[in-house]
């Protein structure tokens, strides 16, 4: 598909003086997670990659983050994304993903959510039984492709940048727990990946707090004690994210396991975690338990699914790489118009420690 997309630009309410801002915005969840799509209301960026869009609104303009991902506006558990226009003639529409703590440069959950929305909303049109197009990510090209039949949007099938292994099989120390086995992978985050056995969870939702706490821990340790760059954009952060995981089992269907991703400040990824599941398939895949074109089903701790395979191989820098492709489906929960008054006191939000568990030191009220 060609073309761009022409950005909305005005939610048709009438004008209220005492009000500052205006955003039209789709709430979503993709498999469970909670995610905002914005796509009216935000302020112009220079040209650039989304890459160079993304660093320009967190150094200017991260009062919108924080507007919508904290308190009175929203929470934790929720991510958002602003839809911008994209300079690149292979792509429709860009993207910013802005999480609670960090803007990563890719996400499963929220690249579904993103499609799913310019779809059902008619920005970006259906055109047969599978609609197809492509969208910037501060990671690079995403292609898209859609489930349409019958003119309703189904299941999104995405092809993620190139993931792949850091290392295997490595020991941190932790303190009060002794020495812990972690593989570290790239999927467009990086992720210290866990056996959940080691600690004894069964992977539940009902143990969701004690695995957030304890990922917190596994991700300051893993960070510290294995410090690596991405070879082509030393730009990316390091270690953020933990993936608790379950043993693969197989069956004739392919491979199945389930996995609990812990986001900063320490909360769990309600979806199966989109670049958690491309940089799974990375370190499965070094290690032999994995080859191009088997399925992996990839179970979230609410049961949801994302569906995960290997279309090839190739190389990032020094590693050996694979190129994989996550389907899953996203839900519209709501239409909003989000608004600012000009004597709201807390226009950034604030943050709680009763559902914020970790603050850092700018997250009360700004």
């Amino acid at each position: 598909m060609s073309g761009k997309v022409d950005m909305p630009q005005s939610s048709g309410l009438l004008p209220i003086t005492q009000i500052n801002a205006r955003f039209t915005a789709y709430d979503c969840h993709c498999e469970g997670d909670v995610e905002k799509v914005v796509i009216s209301g935000l302020p112009e960026l220079p040209e650039g990659t989304a890459f160079e869009k993304m660093k320009f609104f967190r150094d200017h303009h991260d009062g919108l983050r924080r507007f919508f991902l904290r308190e009175p506006r929203g929470s934790m558990i929720q991510s958002v994304n602003f839809i911008v226009p994209t300079e690149n003639p292979a792509a429709v529409a860009a993207y910013i993903i802005a999480e609670a703590e960090e803007y990563p440069e890719m996400s499963g959950g929220n690249t579904i959510s993103v499609a799913t929305t310019l779809l059902k909303t008619g920005i970006v049109p259906i055109t047969g039984p599978i609609t197809r197009f492509k969208l910037e990510a501060p990671a690079g090209l995403i292609e898209i492709e859609c489930d349409t039949s019958g003119g309703k949007v189904g299941s999104v099938r995405f092809t993620n940048q190139p993931a792949f292994a850091y290392c295997t099989g490595r020991t941190i120390h932790l303190s009060n727990f002794g020495d812990l086995i972690v593989d570290v992978g790239y999927g467009g985050m990086t992720y210290a990946i866990v056996d959940a056995r080691q600690f004894g969870f069964e992977l539940r939702a009902s143990e969701g707090r004690r695995l957030s706490d304890l990922g917190q821990e596994i991700k300051a340790a893993a960070a510290a004690q294995i410090p690596v760059s991405h070879p082509l954009n030393a730009e990316l952060p390091g270690i953020t994210q933990v993936m608790f995981v379950d043993p693969v089992t197989r069956s004739s269907h392919g491979a199945e396991s389930k996995n609990a991703v812990i986001v900063s400040p320490g909360r769990v990824d309600r979806c199966p975690c989109g670049t958690g599941t491309s940089a799974r398939l990375a370190v499965m895949h070094a290690k032999g338990e994995i080859g191009v074109g088997q399925a992996f089903a990839h179970r979230s701790l609410i049961d949801s699914v994302f569906m995960g395979e290997i279309l090839s191989t190739t190389t990032v820098g020094p590693y050996s790489a694979i190129v994989s492709a996550i389907s899953g489906r996203a839900w519209i929960t709501a239409e909003c118009v989000y608004m600012l008054e000009d004597d709201d006191p807390y226009p950034t939000g604030y943050t709680i420690s009763d559902t914020w568990p970790e603050m850092n030191q700018d997250a009360g009220r700004t």
